[in-house]
C-alpha cells in the first residue's frame, strides 16, 4: 500500500505530525467494500482519518458517495482516498463533489482541514491499440526525415494540422515507449532512439490501414486532384505489371456516382477513401511509399509481396 509514501508526503507538505495504524472496524464492512479497497486509520496532527485504498478504478461519483457513507456509518471519520494517479476529469469531478484525496508526491485535497495543494495531474495512458489516423502521418514523416528527432512546431506547419493535434499524436507515439520528447528552449522535440527500418518493425503493431472504404466510378470523372494508389502505386514505384483497373485515393468522397463492387472494367476505376489525405505526404500524384505498405499489406500476391519489400527497403538504403 501506499501509507509510508502518503504519510512521508503530508508530513514534508504540510509539517503536521501523521501517523497511522490499522483501522479496526474494516472487518465490519460488508464484502463489497472489502474486496474494492484496503484501510488504514490516519491521524493528522490531532485529526483522526480513514486512508482507503483503491485495489481497482473508482467507480462512478455516485457510487463513491454511498461506499463513503456505508463507511462512516461504521466510524463517524473524514474518509480519505489515497491514489497512484489522477486526471483531469476525475480531479475535478472529486474536488466538486468535496471527497477529500491524496495523490503522493503529487496533490492533497483535505477539504476538512481547508487544505487544497499542489494543483498538478498526470493524465491517465489508455492502453494504445492502434495509431490514430494523424498520429500515423506524423510516424511516417518521422521515418521519412532520417533524423533520430524532429521539432513538432515546424511539422504542425509542414504536415498541415493544428498544434494541439501534433501534440496529442506525439503523446501516442510516446506512449508505445519508442519515443520521447523534450524542450529546447520553446520548442518541443519528438526523439527516439530507434530509427529507419528497426524503428518502422517495432512500430507494426501500431500501425493501420489508411483505407477506410473502396468504391468505383466512371474514368468519365475528374481524376486530375486523385492520387494514385493500391497496384497502380507499387507498380509507379517497382518493375510490377500495372493493374487492369487503375487505382487512386482520395481523402475526401465527391458527388459521384459509385458502386462498391466493380461493375464494368472498362468503364470504371477504383478509388480508395483514405482516413487523411493522401496528398500530405504523397509527392508527384503519387500516395508515399510507407502508407501504400499499409494499405497492401494483407495483400496474399507473392509478386505484390516482393514488390513492396522491395520498395520499402529503398526507403531504408537511401
Amino acid at each position: 500500500m501506499l501509507e509510508g509514501i502518503s504519510i512521508d508526503y503530508i508530513e514534508t507538505t504540510l509539517g503536521m505530525k501523521t501517523s497511522y495504524q490499522q483501522w479496526p472496524h474494516e472487518s465490519e464492512l460488508p464484502y463489497y467494500l472489502r474486496d474494492r479497497y484496503e484501510f488504514s486509520q490516519a491521524t493528522i496532527g490531532n485529526i483522526k482519518t480513514i486512508f482507503v485504498y483503491p485495489k481497482m478504478n473508482l467507480d462512478q461519483m455516485g457510487s463513491v458517495k454511498k461506499q463513503i457513507s456505508r463507511i462512516q456509518k461504521i466510524e463517524p471519520l473524514p474518509v480519505v482516498f489515497v491514489l497512484k494517479s489522477i486526471d483531469r476529469n476525475r480531479r475535478t469531478y472529486m474536488i466538486s463533489a468535496k471527497i477529500p484525496f491524496i495523490v503522493p508526491n503529487n496533490q492533497i485535497y483535505l477539504p476538512f482541514m481547508g487544505i487544497v495543494l499542489q494543483d498538478r495531474f498526470k493524465t491517465e495512458k489508455i492502453p494504445m491499440i492502434r495509431l490514430q489516423p494523424s498520429t500515423q502521418v506524423l510516424f511516417f514523416h518521422f521515418l521519412y526525415q532520417k533524423q533520430n528527432l524532429i521539432y513538432l512546431n515546424d511539422v504542425a506547419h509542414m504536415l498541415g494540422y493544428s498544434a494541439m493535434t501534433i501534440s496529442r499524436a506525439a503523446s501516442q507515439l510516446e506512449q508505445t515507449g519508442l519515443f520521447g520528447t523534450q524542450k529546447d528552449g520553446l520548442r518541443k522535440i519528438l526523439i527516439s532512439r530507434y530509427n529507419g527500418q528497426q524503428l518502422f518493425r517495432k512500430m507494426l503493431p501500431y500501425l493501420i490501414s489508411p483505407v477506410h472504404k473502396t468504391i468505383f466510378i466512371e474514368k468519365k470523372n475528374n481524376l486530375s486532384k486523385l492520387y494514385s494508389a493500391g497496384i497502380s502505386a507499387l507498380s509507379g514505384k517497382s518493375m510490377l505489371n500495372p493493374p487492369a483497373v487503375k487505382c487512386y485515393a482520395t481523402r475526401k468522397e465527391q458527388n459521384w456516382e459509385k458502386t462498391n463492387i466493380l461493375m464494368d472494367a472498362d468503364i470504371q476505376v477504383q478509388v480508395e477513401l483514405w482516413k487523411y489525405d493522401p496528398g500530405i505526404l504523397g509527392k508527384n500524384g503519387i500516395v508515399d511509399t510507407l502508407s501504400l505498405a499499409m494499405a497492401l499489406k494483407d495483400n496474399q500476391d507473392e509478386r505484390v509481396k516482393e514488390a513492396l519489400d522491395k520498395t520499402l527497403n529503398q526507403i531504408w538504403e537511401n
